[in-house]
């Protein structure tokens, strides 16, 4: 894969395009590298311990590998946040995936069980390796925000910015069965989806996850066709 964006002036303007109608829904967006903030912003709005895979005491989270993303509606309330982390998978994404997740969560000795160690022989996630963004974290304040489109929106922004600053092959998602029954998935920018890429023990799955999880994918095709098929709407 080609480490330069095939249009770089079309993803700034898609980028900016996207921060000016932020603006327009009485939202601020930040981003940053401080993974200490981003735990007391989470724990304050959603009650409840970060993801190992974005816990600082137990993984590598600098400027170079990883960001979080925050909305603030009229400067004041948080309304949306979410996070990326860059990692290098020399194998493919279907063999490393559950090793490397399992692995975090035994670091802060929390204890989760698969009942199937690797996805389908024809899972895409085979063919995907090299430099591979995971997305997760993503939450909004429904009660707060009234936009419908305000979500599927700050989904997309986050995955462009992450292929504005490190160029990856792909960007990959952990998902429930109603996120992608909802069409989350395709409008948040993920042109693929698959049932059962991880699946748990009903007594041993992480927390927050569901017994069969989805795999979300947008591949670095999708994401600059994101960026082509945005631009040619602006004026």
């Amino acid at each position: 894969m080609t480490s330069f964006l095939t249009d770089p002036l079309g993803a700034a303007r898609v980028v900016v395009h996207m921060l000016d109608k932020a603006k327009e829904f009485g939202l601020t967006i930040t981003c940053s590298s401080d993974f200490d903030e981003f735990i007391e912003v989470r724990q304050s709005k959603r009650g409840s311990a970060v993801s190992p895979m974005f816990d600082p005491t137990i993984t590598q989270l600098d400027n170079s590998r990883a960001f979080w993303m925050m909305a603030k509606l009229n400067d004041a309330d948080v309304v949306s946040l979410q996070a990326f982390r860059l990692d290098i998978v020399h194998t493919n994404l279907a063999e490393w995936a559950l090793g490397w997740m399992a692995g975090l969560y035994i670091k802060r000795q929390e204890l989760v069980m698969p009942s199937c160690i690797e996805p389908p022989d024809h899972s895409r996630s085979r063919m995907l390796k090299g430099s591979l963004v995971y997305h997760g974290e993503a939450w909004i304040d429904n009660k707060a925000m009234k936009k419908r489109e305000w979500f599927d929106h700050f989904l997309r922004l986050g995955m462009l910015i992450a292929l504005v600053k490190w160029h990856p092959d792909a960007v990959w998602a952990l998902t429930s069965k109603a996120f992608v029954n909802h069409g989350h998935a395709a409008r948040g920018g993920y042109a693929l989806q698959e049932r059962g890429f991880l699946k748990w023990h009903d007594e041993w799955q992480p927390a927050g996850a569901e017994p069969t999880e989805w795999l979300m994918l947008a591949e670095r095709t999708h994401l600059e066709f994101m960026i082509a098929e945005e631009a040619s709407k602006l004026p």
